[in-house]
């Protein structure tokens, strides 16, 4: 089996435009496993790790991280939909671009921590 260097090496990502990949940024965090799909559909450098009880975004600077941590929450609840979070990390990101900070790229605004882990069940036969 190979390594993946994922973690370790830059990777080229295109949305919203082409940038490398190279900061991920871990927070404890329980993602509904009906919402998975829509975070992979949202941005694939989001990634959730449900037994560890984490989620991480990997960009090329911290503020794009909260942003797409913040986004990825909204879409956990429900508030937004795939394309909206997605045109609304676009708009953001241009937005600081000509030095507007927007609120979701400044922070994170949830709370993580608690009891995020997800141990599942052991099969029945075991």
């Amino acid at each position: 089996m190979e390594k993946n260097n994922y973690s370790q090496e830059p990777v080229q990502h295109n949305f919203p435009m082409q940038h490398l990949d190279l900061l991920e940024q871990f927070v404890d965090y329980s993602v509904p496993a009906d919402k998975y799909d829509e975070l992979a559909q949202y941005d694939g450098s989001v990634v959730v790790a449900r037994t560890v009880g984490e989620i991480s975004a990997r960009c090329d600077k911290e503020e794009a991280n909260f942003l797409a941590l913040n986004l990825a929450n909204d879409i956990s609840l429900g508030k937004k939909s795939v394309e909206e979070a997605r045109t609304y990390y676009a708009r953001a990101i241009k937005e600081m671009m000509q030095g507007k900070m927007d609120p979701y790229l400044q922070k994170l605004h949830f709370t993580t921590g608690g009891n995020t882990k997800f141990a599942d069940q052991q099969a029945p036969s075991m």
